[in-house]
């Protein structure tokens, strides 16, 4: 017992400095408190070790570290040949770091941005009511702006809190076999009132092939892409939801005859926030980010995404889902 106790105290004074070894002497001299030494000493030991790995860590890890930060030079000068794969595999996982960081940052400035807007206009809404400068009749119309914006601010929320469970999600979990043309149908039904004010006629068509999927998840990502599609139609169009399948695929797709999309604004509708026409936007009331949260689905999914547009003419959106072995 005394030569571990003996060891432990040189291996906590090691790690912890001259106050881990005259905590260990003091311990060791208070034999009254033996039952407890062990247990004392070995959460000490613990607690070295963790630390002693997080600086052998750090030490090992130093030169990857300095490599990395100048991988130009470090390619440049490589005194082996066989080093070049292991550089440029840094160098891809560093730009995906910066690329990563670069997302964050412009995501945390755009929630903090679309949270402001409708919290600014609630209170002074509601500042003028209080303050007795709005006038009697203009009262109700106020509590109607106070009332829209913050169905505005609930609807941004539950898209973020969407798109940080999709986040954390892991590809393929909690999978089953679906047909996706009930849930179309489904969907479209509860949308039946949106596109009916907005003079917009929805169908569903198509086959009842089956994908493995979440039904949550796959009534989410039709309802985000025909919503999207009755937002951004004019009055008299349509939405048309297709099932099909194909060798390899079975490809649920949702076609408009709307305002279409723009060329240079096609590769980035997926983005968070981004907005191709950010006045028709604010005024459908669209958070920005429900095609953000369809890619995530498709990726979810191991799906595969497409987009046709065709400015003034309309917009088509396929999913992909492999098809069930």
């Amino acid at each position: 017992m005394a030569k571990k106790l003996f060891w432990l105290f040189v291996l906590v004074g090691v790690c912890f400095g001259a106050a881990g070894a005259a905590l260990s002497a003091v311990l060791l001299t208070q034999q009254a408190y033996a039952p407890w030494l062990s247990l004392l000493l070995g959460l000490l030991l613990f607690a070295a070790l963790l630390l002693l790995a997080k600086r052998l860590s750090a030490w090992l890890l130093s030169p990857l570290v300095d490599m990395a930060k100048d991988l130009d030079e470090l390619e440049k000068n490589a005194p082996y040949p066989e080093l070049l794969p292991f550089i440029e595999t840094l160098r891809r996982q560093q730009v995906q770091k910066d690329e990563n960081l670069r997302q964050r940052q412009e995501f945390s400035a755009n929630v903090s941005h679309e949270l402001k807007t409708p919290l600014t206009s609630i209170s002074g809404y509601a500042e003028m009511i209080e303050t007795g400068i709005a006038k009697d009749e203009d009262v109700k119309e106020f509590a109607g702006k106070i009332h829209a914006e913050a169905g505005r601010l609930i609807d941004l929320i539950r898209d973020i809190i969407k798109l940080s469970e999709l986040d954390e999600a892991e590809p393929g979990e909690e999978m089953q076999p679906l047909s996706i043309l009930p849930i179309a149908q489904d969907t479209a039904g509860m949308l039946a009132f949106n596109a009916e004010k907005a003079g917009v006629d929805i169908s569903v068509s198509g086959c009842y092939a089956q994908v493995l999927g979440r039904r949550e998840l796959l009534e989410e990502l039709i309802y985000n892409l025909c919503d999207n599609a009755i937002r951004y139609n004019r009055p008299g169009g349509f939405v048309r939801v297709s099932v099909t399948e194909d060798a390899s695929s079975v490809i649920l797709s949702v076609a408009d005859n709307g305002i279409g999309i723009p060329p240079e604004h096609q590769e980035r509708i997926f983005e968070r926030f981004y907005r191709a026409d950010k006045s028709r936007s604010k005024s459908s009331g669209g958070t920005g980010l429900g095609l953000a949260i369809v890619k995530h689905i498709v990726i979810q999914h191991g799906a595969e995404l497409k987009l046709e547009s065709a400015e003034g003419k309309g917009t088509t959106i396929s999913v992909l889902f492999p098809r069930i072995s």
